[in-house]
């Protein structure tokens, strides 16, 4: 789901992680998403820093990812150096997205 026309997604394509230099703000506009299709994966920007973290609670949440739920006519903004990426689509439906940098 690149910068660009709106991008179909057929069963099994994914969109590994990445960023996007030299842009502020990118965001994806959903014209579909079918049932059962993953939201975007935003990967935790503070990995770096828990080297030194006390130990977590056994019920934190312990993996460095966030995943934010995608809808039909929504918009999704987020700041241009999340490394983030698309999971692979596990229905047989297409999803379409329309991916843009400001």
């Amino acid at each position: 789901m690149g910068a660009g026309p709106g991008r179909s997604s057929p069963r099994g394509v994914t969109h590994g992680l990445h960023l996007h230099p030299l842009a502020t703000i990118s965001g994806t506009y959903y014209v579909r998403t079918p049932r059962g299709v993953p939201g975007l994966k935003l990967e935790d920007p503070r990995l770096d820093r828990y080297m030194a973290a006390p130990p977590r609670r056994s019920d934190a949440r312990q993996h460095p990812w966030v995943t934010m739920p995608v809808a039909a006519g929504t918009v999704l903004l987020f700041e241009s150096w999340l490394r983030h990426e698309v999971p692979a689509n596990p229905v047989a439906a297409e999803r379409v997205s329309v991916s843009f940098n400001y």
